[in-house]
């Protein structure tokens, strides 16, 4: 029993002196919302006029990429204001595991039925933590098979439970230009 508790002390005491990721919040900005502060944001449509969208989007939630998926969806693939966007974990890595694929088409299934879904976009991405980040493949061969292999069992799931819905696939990397960081999206067939 004794070791027990030295052993959640401790933990205790590296917590309280190394903060981790997102608790240590070096901002200088106050926290509106620990404040009770209401925020208001404009939005770029009459959101309640809107009560179907046609498309299902569904990410990482990796920061990394965050930015670059809305302006992929809203630029590129045209969405802007016409998609629902799931962001979770691993995006097809849950999807793809038995263990998990049910609570996640619960989830999808929401929107598919509410907003009356007729397309989804499926994006993942190269170095996703979900799978222990790149070097849990060995090689970007592997990496890349795993991946793409991933995408097109995630669109036979889908079009297994709902057959008039178009999916689609993407896969996004990382990739230097110069000194610029950019976003690749490959379409994966």
């Amino acid at each position: 029993m004794k070791k027990i508790g030295s052993v959640v002390s401790a933990v205790v005491v590296l917590f309280s002196i190394f903060p981790i990721g997102c608790m240590y919040n070096q901002s200088p900005l106050p926290d509106r919302l620990l404040e009770n502060e209401q925020i208001s944001l404009n939005v770029s449509h009459d959101a309640s006029a809107i009560s179907d969208c046609d498309t299902l989007l569904i990410t990482c939630i990796d920061y990394r990429f965050a930015v670059a998926n809305q302006d992929f969806a809203n630029d590129t693939l045209g969405l802007r204001d016409n998609y629902d966007h799931i962001s979770i974990p691993g995006s097809i890595y849950n999807l793809v595991n038995p263990e998990t694929r049910s609570l996640l088409f619960s989830k999808f299934a929401l929107s598919v039925r509410m907003h009356l879904i007729k397309r989804v976009v499926i994006v993942s991405h190269r170095d996703c933590g979900a799978y222990g980040g790149s070097v849990a493949f060995g090689s970007e061969i592997a990496e890349y098979e795993t991946l793409t292999a991933d995408l097109k069992t995630s669109r036979g799931l889908f079009l297994e439970k709902y057959p008039t819905l178009k999916v689609e696939s993407f896969l996004e990397s990382l990739e230097k230009e110069g000194d610029q960081t950019k976003v690749k999206f490959e379409k994966i067939f």
